[in-house]
């Protein structure tokens, strides 16, 4: 990115945090504004889904075939449970536990292929999340690749094979393995390079064993290297934050995650301490300027990479197969997964059962999106990245217009947070700082209600 594209971007961030502090003097009941309501990773929220008895898969069969087919095993294992985590993980390091929850992964994928055949399935990624999935041993590691590979026919020559993982599970060892199995991306979840902070996060790793994982990811060299930071979090300063900024670039990665704090039920922070949202609204940007400066494009409003995307692909129609429990299964308008739960309880219930588990499509959570629910989610999935929906498309894909189907994304023009540009409504950069707020405008009444009445585990 150019000096001039810099000082462009500079001046679009300043007149959007104008904005924003002109709203901080908003009264909405006895709070001000919140920007950061609900992260939009995916839609519909899995606490929409509803509990099925027996899901008949065979009836997808087609759809399968019909896009693109990502494989994810998820790993709901870490050494501890961080302070800020709601995800479907538990504290576990019982290597016997771990090889039942090993099993029970070869026995879902024998009933995947039991009730679908996998002949013209065209898996472009292989994602392996959790949970900390380097808490396996190499050998653990290896049955999974196995299941992917001799199980679900999988090439690792010609998928994209991602992996995540935290410093502590960061060994040499492993990541040397990795090579050997074509893993293209490693992504780490550092969060901080102040040990301040990530005590008060409830991380064990220290600030030094972070840097200790990055040299050896370094060295053993892989296509595409990810760091996750949070901002917001308590005691931390716009210099502290910095300085983890310049410490993460300093191992030149490919792709930063910046996640703001959020403190969700269930969760070791939760009601632990008062976020200052103001603070952390002054860090998003100064994140974007420092990465902007650094020459890396944003594609979202958590996402900095180096190099600039050279397709602009839509998404929202991929398929996804997930085995283990804690993912979630999209084929065509059909999403499923096992019940759904942040509690550590119902998280270590689950997988107890998980374990003994025979059949894998009896007694789940499903949803299954009508056209309506389809134009939301492509919507969703595209309007928050940097390229945004495009009229065109949308009118080739549903039929409808666009505006007509969403008269709120007139109040986003209104408002700033979106622009008409090249044949496509795009976020603006206040839009774009602003996701976690607006992205909730264009959640439908049937989900929220769902969600609302959602009783957890």
């Amino acid at each position: 990115m150019g000096a001039g594209a810099n000082c462009v971007l500079k001046r679009h961030l300043r007149r959007s945090l104008k904005a924003f502090e002109s709203r901080l003097c908003i009264q909405e009941g006895e709070s001000l504004f919140d920007p950061y309501k609900q992260y939009m990773y995916s839609y519909p929220h899995k606490t929409a889904y509803q509990h099925i008895q027996h899901l008949k898969l065979e009836q997808y069969q087609q759809e399968l075939t019909e896009s693109s087919t990502t494989l994810y095993f998820h790993i709901p294992f870490c050494e501890s449970k961080c302070g800020y985590c709601n995800l479907f993980s538990i504290p576990c390091k019982n290597s016997e536990k771990i090889n039942g929850y090993i099993e029970a992964v070869k026995r879902h994928a024998k009933h995947y292929r039991d009730v679908l055949s996998f002949e013209g399935v065209r898996f472009e990624s292989l994602i392996f999340g959790g949970g900390t999935p380097l808490i396996l041993s190499i050998d653990q590691l290896g049955e999974l690749f196995d299941i992917a590979e001799n199980s679900l026919g999988i090439d690792l020559e010609r998928v994209n094979t991602c992996i995540e993982t935290s410093p502590n599970q960061t060994s040499r060892e492993k990541l040397v393995f990795l090579r050997s199995k074509k893993v293209n991306r490693v992504s780490i979840g550092v969060q901080s390079f102040v040990q301040a902070e990530l005590d008060k996060l409830k991380r064990l790793h220290s600030a030094h064993r972070a840097k200790i994982a990055l040299e050896d990811i370094q060295n053993v060299g892989f296509d595409n290297v990810n760091i996750d930071l949070i901002y917001g979090v308590p005691s931390q300063t716009m210099e502290s934050l910095r300085y983890s900024l310049e410490t993460a670039l300093s191992y030149q990665p490919d792709e930063i995650f910046a996640y703001p704090l959020y403190q969700r039920p269930n969760t070791g922070i939760y009601k632990q301490f008062d976020t200052d949202k103001d603070l952390q609204y002054r860090m998003y940007f100064m994140i974007c300027d420092v990465l902007a400066g650094k020459g890396y494009f944003q594609t979202s409003m958590r996402r900095f990479v180096k190099d600039r995307p050279s397709k602009q692909s839509s998404c929202g129609f991929e398929n996804m197969i997930s085995l283990g429990c804690g993912g979630r299964s999209y084929i065509g308008n059909l999403h499923f997964c096992e019940r759904y739960t942040s509690r550590q309880v119902g998280c270590r219930d689950i997988i107890n059962a998980y374990i003994n588990r025979e059949t894998f499509f009896d007694g789940i959570s499903f949803y299954k999106l009508d056209m309506d629910e389809m134009e939301r989610r492509f919507t969703i999935k595209n309007l928050f990245y940097y390229s945004g929906v495009t009229f065109s498309e949308y009118k080739a894909v549903f039929g409808t217009d666009l505006y007509g189907d969403f008269p709120v994304l007139q109040k986003f023009l209104q408002e700033n947070w979106a622009m008409e540009n090249g044949g496509a409504i795009k976020l603006t950069p206040l839009g774009l700082s602003l996701s976690d707020y607006i992205g909730t405008m264009l959640i439908s009444d049937a989900v929220s209600r769902k969600m609302e009445c959602y009783r957890d585990a």
